[in-house]
């Protein structure tokens, strides 16, 4: 198959305005590309539904092992402090040996970490096995935000990015809500069992059927020998402070709920006396609106800009946080969960899409995973200084902290995004990868 050809990114976040030619009509995506991004958007979603699955189990479990937030919490740093240390390293290596590589040893990981749990005796066990299930997915997301970069144009970045950004969401639609029936019901070794079945259906989806997308990049890199000999610094998109902006918000968002979720668990347990099938039927109503969000409206950052849909997006997401403490029943809780889960929709795919916007092509995986390392720095310090707090700082008192650092970002959204847009930035080669 031949190359497709080059399209240009404006290398502005004055893309951000959403401002396009009259003309510009996006191009059709060949049917094979549309099925390789429907079938990785398939092994995501089975990964992740187990993940799911086993959401609600684990403060449970922890509670019959005597442990409490602090233990949850130590869970959640370790799993994120893995991420933060080998996203960068594990997407500079996607970039150089390949994509599919780092995806399936992720999904092969959860297969294992899954599998483990089962037979963990202790929570120091529970912890090391979060550890470990951190570090082997800390490509993924690098890899599989690669594939669409190199396959997808960026007129329709947005869009697919929601596609299959959307397929992480989808392990939450189902998966709490199934893993707290099976807990309920058959204990809390039935979680982890059906977990683990399903990445390994996911691992053979992406084996057989995924190829590798790479293999264009390595085309650019050849007619540029001296883009694989850049030092970090200079591999990284332009202007600096407008990444770092990026970077600081995507901390943000994941700090947010790091921050409440140890306590989020045990206060809908303890003080809302929400059972385990309850509270995943909550998680499930976010899972289905980031779901539905992205899919059917990542596209809107395409059409009217980054910045707009960054900016709604934490303001929706942000009323997890007062919901918590002023709507304390089921039913509300679920209805603000589907909300928030909307502005988490719109936010995903405008933020990857503006990262990719201004990054060569042979650095895509590689500035991801600095994106994935900023992510993963917010889980680890949201658990961390809860783990703290929470000593004498009540419930209600947490999730208004997250709050107003929720709306923090967004008022750096709106101030820094504006300097970015009127910055004029060298505009960046994309080059559309044939995934034969």
């Amino acid at each position: 198959m031949s190359t497709q050809p080059l399209f240009r990114a404006t290398g502005e976040l004055a893309r951000t305005t959403g401002e396009l030619p009259a003309t510009q009509l996006p191009e059709a995506l060949p049917a094979r590309t549309r099925r390789i991004l429907f079938l990785l958007a398939a092994s995501i979603a089975l990964m992740m539904t187990g993940y799911g699955i086993v959401m609600p189990v684990f403060a449970k479990r922890l509670g019959e092992l005597g442990s409490g937030v602090a233990a949850l919490g130590l869970m959640s740093m370790g799993f994120a402090f893995a991420q933060l240390v080998l996203s960068p390293f594990l997407g500079s290596l996607a970039d150089r040996a390949g994509r599919k590589p780092l995806i399936l040893m992720a999904l092969a990981g959860e297969v294992v970490a899954n599998s483990a749990f089962i037979v963990a005796p202790s929570t120091g066990w529970y912890i090391a096995i979060r550890v470990f299930q951190g570090a082997i997915t800390a490509g993924l997301l690098p890899a599989v935000l690669g594939v669409v970069a190199d396959t997808v144009p960026e007129s329709q970045r947005a869009r697919w990015m929601g596609i299959v950004m959307g397929s992480y969401g989808a392990g939450f639609i189902f998966g709490p809500a199934v893993g707290g029936f099976l807990f309920d019901h058959w204990g809390f070794a039935a979680p982890f069992t059906v977990s683990a079945t399903l990445a390994l259906i996911g691992l053979l989806l992406a084996f057989i059927m995924v190829p590798e997308t790479r293999s264009t990049m390595i085309g650019v890199q050849q007619r540029n020998p001296s883009a694989g000999q850049k030092g970090l610094l200079a591999s990284l998109p332009k202007p600096l402070y407008l990444f770092g902006t990026l970077l600081a918000l995507d901390f943000i968002s994941t700090f947010g709920f790091a921050f409440i979720e140890p306590q989020m668990m045990f206060y809908m347990y303890n003080q809302l006396s929400l059972t385990p099938t309850q509270l995943g039927i909550i998680v499930g109503g976010y899972g289905l609106a980031m779901l539905l969000g992205q899919a059917g409206l990542g596209q809107l950052s395409d059409r009217y800009g980054r910045k707009p849909l960054i900016v709604l997006g934490l303001l929706l997401s942000c009323a997890l946080y007062p919901g918590l403490i002023f709507f304390p029943q089921f039913g509300l809780l679920f209805l603000i969960a589907v909300i928030s889960g909307i502005g988490g929709a719109l936010v995903s795919p405008a933020l990857s899409a503006a990262y990719l916007d201004h990054t060569p092509p042979e650095h895509r995986s590689q500035v991801m995973g600095i994106r994935g390392s900023s992510a993963a720095l917010g889980g680890v310090a949201g658990p961390l200084l809860v783990a703290v707090v929470s000593l004498w700082v009540s419930p209600q008192g947490i999730f208004t902290i997250a709050g107003g650092v929720t709306l923090a970002a967004v008022l750096l959204a709106l101030l820094v995004l504006k300097r970015g847009i009127t910055s004029a930035v060298a505009p960046v080669p994309t080059a559309r990868a044939d995934p034969s």
